[in-house]
């Protein structure tokens, strides 16, 4: 039985492909509590050693409420009843964060979107759900988020 849900969101809506399954995981398991995680990497940025101190401090604030704002609207969206459901943000590199945080907090299951990248992009970006896959000690359901990408 799986006891804690991690479900790691980026904001996007493809990273929000999974919502429906962690709704569905959750209730047929009766999974007691899912984890609704994003990370902030305002300071980890590329460009941040280049900017004032104080303006990254700012922007990472700013970043951190409204990541907060947007994981509680994500909850009330989900309306799982039946499970206790938290919001975390931290800040960090993304798949660091979310295997930190695996490991440090009895986290059983996760349950997050790939977005898709391929060839250069990915090579050059990497994937926080491949690090993630190849490095969690918990079993990771990986949602292909192509899955919700609607044809032009």
């Amino acid at each position: 039985m799986n006891k804690k849900m991690l479900v790691p969101l980026d904001t996007s809506e493809y990273a929000e492909c999974v919502l429906s399954h962690v709704k569905d995981i959750a209730t047929s398991r009766a999974v007691p509590e899912v984890v609704l995680l994003t990370v902030s990497d305002m300071t980890y940025a590329p460009y941040a050693d280049y900017l004032d101190k104080k303006v990254v401090k700012q922007a990472d604030k700013l970043a951190k409420e409204t990541a907060t704002e947007y994981l509680e609207k994500t909850k009330q969206s989900l309306g799982l009843t039946k499970s206790k459901v938290t919001t975390v943000v931290r800040s960090g590199q993304p798949a660091d964060e979310i295997l930190d945080y695996i490991q440090k907090n009895g986290v059983d299951i996760v349950v997050m979107s790939s977005q898709g990248k391929t060839g250069v992009s990915k090579w050059l970006l990497g994937s926080v759900a491949e690090k993630v896959v190849r490095n969690s000690p918990v079993p990771v359901y990986l949602v292909p988020s192509l899955a919700c990408r609607v044809a032009p």
